[in-house]
């Protein structure tokens, strides 16, 4: 032990001057050591010699940002360090330097951070423990570890690491400078303890945790650094030993590395407190000491973090999380958490809302604490009694709440056995057990909760609000939102309007307002959750992401509002990728997303992309969602539909379809639409008898009584209009009429009613029913006009209709009119309707000739483009289009006398036709060229 400074009956009061002078900012030190009262003046010189001597030999800022560019250490810009050209400096400290390097050599192109020591340190001693850092850094992979690249010495002898160069901000900097919230930043921490754990199980151990060490990329990802002082757990302590110590930064360091003690996992568990102590309150746990100070005076137990902030933010840290940081920096590396791991646990029990491990801090626990951070002003007696105490109410809280989230666990589990055992087939039974459906289960479950738990509302409303999400997974809406009620003002009732199932309530119910496509009551309940969020001073990262999602939602059916729409969806997921990576909500955004960008956007390869991107992160999760994955894939099969990738459409389809009935049921409404979906695939790419096994074995499950009306709807639009295609329009009509019926009633989603205006309207033009069809096409028209503009394929779609509407009913001129008009929209796209506009032009053409030259040349050059753009057509397609436009161009061909060629072109039209449609109807829509397309 080194001599003491002063006097030893003086070192009492020394030792508080000491702590006082170095809380001190160092301008403000010679003004208070000028101030000092008389009794004390004598202490100023020796403190002086004290810091004096500390800051020759030690220095614990190996990584922080020099205050300036000026060279540091000898070297210089555009030096050459081997192979390696330095840029300029990074860090500085009392073991080496850090620079900002290129490489110099030619061998490769990159920038890395470059680490060498400084030249008075180079001992031979010192060499080994840079050779040693070398080889953990080479051993670790995790990507929240800086990455090493390479390792050399100098020609003039100066060694030197080549580290992955980090552009980002110290991870305390990063959290304030974003002012993100308490779980938030134990989000964070979590990251650091997986870095932390993946060089645990490397058998190494870090020993010099501190946020500095730590830097967070503009996206959130965290980048642990400098392993200079790590230490192989099978490495005997020796001289490594007491130079990692030393190294160590004195703030952080664990009790054990100041002593000089056995360095394990658990001192960088303690390390890891003090750095979520810190970044819980951007306070250091402990002030700081001389290392004199340190040596003679252990420090100690440290304050709660609650203690070290007020307002929202202690209520916040009181409890849970003052227990797992107390529990991270006992004094006793047998009193911490075994390993990182279990620490990281802990931590996410918090975030998740369960019991902690760690012992929850309570007053009496608290005052403990008190006492043994100033044992030196009170009495071993007192202290002793008070920890006394304090032990034997620790114990009876917890065990009192141990026992009573095990009285809950045991109550819910109970119940959830007796609601289920209904279908046990072991147990007689009036009604065949394993044959009740999962409504009577739950219905049976439900009408109990109330009575069986009136005297405990927390685990009621936890019920409550699971058999609500179960009704919600069957489709069983009613009985979600009665359900859902019913929790709620449980909850406002025991916890108040602003508990967290009021807020994520408050959300969901826009949510659910927006789906539905009610847009007065979306917009107000929108407004209501953002106000009702902003009030509660809540700004829970993933609570505001599933809002953005609510307010894309909002905005995306309003005029002139898409690309506000598609920030908003894109705020969702960005939030989602900073703070829940791997979490459902992800999988949600992406998947909305998804659907914008095919939507609005008509960007089909990037929402292929984004799809198959939240595909693969939903079958990841623990928790595998199945009604989620089935939604999945059948949207990406529509999207596969749209471009007329027809195999891998029907494959995603076909697993939606299997998901669902896996699930649920054959017979139940999830799996139908898939089910239609994929039918009607085989059927746009001409396997039509294929098509109608499916919709022979999905049509008589439909219900006529009025349940599951919008999934009998969705069948009935698809079979209806397939029908209609195929030359049968009679029998689709009343399928057709049916779903518009549905759709006009319920207006959910108005592009639906369009569509199946523009379906029946193709239906009754083919059935020869001209007036009714003209009615219809008219009015999805000019439905489609004031919505969406002329460049979008589903607007060329209705133009192309209503055209051959009016060429057959003796319009050319205006039927001229809508080709043209697709044909100038097209901006070149190889899209079908384009390819069936110039086949309409043609036609016009043919329909105006007598012996007009100019029009027939236009007719024969109209159909040949037609012909070219279908072997073109990169999108949605119907083959039968492709019959259609041949017998287009095999007219033309016969009014200019080509008879031969005509012929083959007719017999390849009638050949597809007998394959692709009804027996019987390829004759009359033959002769009939005024028919509308089979699209």
């Amino acid at each position: 032990m080194s001599t003491l400074p002063c006097p030893p009956a003086e070192w009492p009061r020394f030792s508080a001057l000491l702590d006082q002078y170095l809380e001190l900012e160092p301008e403000a030190r010679e003004r208070w050591l000028s101030s000092l009262p008389a009794d004390d003046a004598h202490h100023s010189d020796r403190l002086r010699s004290v810091i004096t001597r500390a800051a020759q030999k030690t220095s614990d800022k190996f990584l922080d940002r020099p205050s300036s560019g000026e060279p540091v250490s000898g070297f210089v810009p555009e030096q050459r360090i081997g192979p390696w050209r330095l840029i300029r400096a990074l860090g500085a400290g009392g073991m080496g330097v850090v620079w900002l390097a290129a490489r110099a050599d030619g061998a490769y192109t990159r920038e890395v951070a470059l680490k060498l020591p400084h030249a008075h340190v180079l001992s031979s001693a010192l060499r080994e423990h840079f050779a040693r850092e070398r080889d953990i850094l080479a051993a670790l992979s995790d990507p929240r570890i800086a990455r090493f690249y390479d390792a050399g010495v100098a020609e003039d002898g100066q060694p030197w690491l080549a580290l992955e160069y980090v552009e980002g901000t110290p991870l305390l900097q990063f959290c304030e400078q974003r002012s993100l919230p308490v779980r938030d930043r134990v989000a964070l921490m979590r990251e650091v303890a997986a870095a932390v754990q993946a060089a645990h199980a490397r058998l190494i151990v870090h020993r010099d945790l501190k946020p500095a060490n730590v830097l967070a990329t503009a996206s959130g990802q965290v980048k642990l650094l400098d392993f200079g002082i790590a230490k192989l757990l099978d490495e005997s302590d020796g001289a490594h030993t007491q130079m990692g110590a030393s190294a160590a930064s004195p703030d952080y360091a664990a009790p054990e590395q100041l002593r000089g003690g056995t360095i394990a996992v658990a001192t960088d568990v303690f390390g890891l407190g003090v750095m979520l102590y810190e970044l819980l309150t951007t306070h250091r746990p402990f002030p700081p000491r001389s290392r004199l100070a340190r040596m003679l005076d252990d420090r100690g137990d440290a304050p709660l973090a609650s203690t070290r902030v007020s307002g929202k933010r202690r209520t916040e840290l009181e409890g849970d999380l003052d227990a797992i940081v107390a529990r991270a920096m006992e004094p006793e590396p047998a009193q911490r958490y075994a390993s990182v791991e279990a620490f990281s646990e802990d931590l996410g029990r918090y975030l998740a809302h369960q019991p902690v491990q760690a012992r929850r801090i309570g007053r009496w626990r608290r005052g403990f604490k008190f006492l043994r951070r100033n044992r030196r002003g009170a009495s071993i007696a007192a202290a002793l009694l008070l920890a006394l105490g304090a032990g034997v109410a620790g114990v009876w809280w917890q065990s009192q709440r141990t026992a009573e989230e095990a009285r809950r666990a045991n109550a819910i589990r109970d119940f959830l056995v007796e609601t289920f055992k209904a279908s046990d087939p072991r147990i007689a039974s009036d009604q065949p057990r394993g044959s009740i459906p999962a409504r009577a289960l739950l219905d049976a479950g439900a009408a109990r909760i109330e009575t069986r738990f009136a005297e405990d509302p927390v685990v009621q409303i936890e019920l409550l609000r699971t058999m609500a999400d179960l009704y919600s997974q069957l489709g069983e809406e009613q009985r979600y939102e009665e359900l859902q009620a019913l929790q709620l003002k449980k909850v406002r009732e025991h916890f108040g309007p602003l508990h967290p199932n009021i807020l994520d309530g408050a959300v969901e119910a826009a949510q659910r307002a927006c789906m539905r496509g009610d847009r007065e009551k979306c917009s107000r309940l929108v407004a209501d959750a953002d106000q009702l969020l902003n009030r509660a001073g809540n700004e829970d990262s993933l609570r505001r992401a599933e809002w953005w999602l609510a307010r894309a939602w909002e905005l995306q059916p309003e005029p002139g509002q898409a690309r506000a729409a598609g920030q908003a969806f894109q705020k969702a997921v960005a939030l989602y990728r900073e703070h829940a990576p791997r979490s459902r909500g992800h999988v949600t955004a992406l998947h909305e997303l998804a659907n914008f960008r095919n939507a609005m956007e008509l960007d089909h390869p990037g929402a292929i992309s984004i799809f198959k991107e939240a595909l693969a992160l939903a079958q990841s999760l623990p928790e595998r969602n199945d009604a989620e994955l089935q939604t999945l894939f059948g949207n990406l099969g529509l999207i596969y539909q749209q471009v007329a990738d027809f195999p891998a459409a029907a494959d995603a389809f076909r697993q939606s379809a299997d998901i669902a009935e896996r699930t649920t049921g054959a017979d139940f409404p999830t799996a139908w639409t898939p089910r239609a979906q994929a039918a009607r695939t085989l059927h746009l790419a001409g396997e039509r008898e294929a098509a109608h096994e499916q919709f022979a074995k999905l049509i008589p499950l439909l219900p006529a009584d009025g349940r599951y009306a919008p999934d009998v709807a969705a069948v009935r639009e698809l079979y209806g209009e397939r029908l209609s295609n195929e030359g049968r329009p009679d029998l689709g009509i009343p399928y057709l009429e049916s779903a518009l019926a549905f759709q006009t009633a319920n207006a959910s989603f108005v592009f639906k009613v369009r569509l199946l205006r523009r379906y029946l309207g193709e239906a009754l033009a083919r059935a020869g029913r001209h007036a009714e069809a003209g009615g219809l096409l008219k009015a999805s028209l000019d439905e489609y006009l004031a919505q969406e503009p002329d460049t979008i394929q589903p607007v060329m779609a209705i133009r192309e209709s209503w055209g051959r509407w009016l060429l057959a009913d003796g319009k050319p001129g205006q039927a001229a009119e809508q080709f043209s008009n697709i044909v100038a929209s097209s901006k070149d796209q190889p899209l079908a309707h384009v390819a069936l506009a110039h086949a309409g032009l043609a036609r016009v053409a043919l329909a105006g000739r007598t012996r007009q030259d100019a029009l027939l040349d236009r007719a024969l050059r109209e159909s040949e483009v037609a012909m070219a753009q279908w072997h073109q057509v990169t999108g949605f397609r119907d083959v039968r289009m492709g019959v259609y436009i041949q017998r287009v161009r095999a007219d033309a061909l016969a009014a200019a006398g080509q008879l031969a060629a005509a012929q083959e072109l007719e017999d390849q039209a009638a050949k597809a036709s007998a394959k692709y449609d009804a027996p019987g109807t390829a004759t009359t829509q033959r002769r009939e060229m005024s028919g509308l397309p089979r699209s």
